[in-house]
């Protein structure tokens, strides 16, 4: 699996068959646990027809546009949490 928004990214499979119907993506059958068979799609496989293609991501364009946008309302960095949190507190 190549895909790395896939759940099994990362995962390899015997591959049993491949189907390439002409209007579909198609799909790929595989051996899971020597006694399963899961059915995967081809375009979240290294048997995809564009193998250059880049590797999609979970992360979308909103997405890092709103991470950007809290990263900005940050007031400075975390505080290094291995100082102690006041003069007063005890000290172990």
């Amino acid at each position: 699996m190549t895909d790395p928004t896939h759940p099994l990214y990362g995962r390899r499979f015997q591959v049993l068959s491949i189907s390439h119907p002409p209007q579909a993506p198609g799909h790929v059958v595989v051996a899971y646990r020597d006694f399963m068979r899961l059915r995967l799609p081809v375009l979240a496989t290294s048997l995809a027809s564009d193998p250059t293609s880049p590797p999609r991501t979970k992360w979308t364009r909103a997405a890092l546009r709103d991470l950007l946008t809290l990263l900005q309302e940050c007031d400075g960095p975390c505080p290094d949490l291995h100082e102690p949190f006041g003069a007063g507190s005890p000290t172990p």
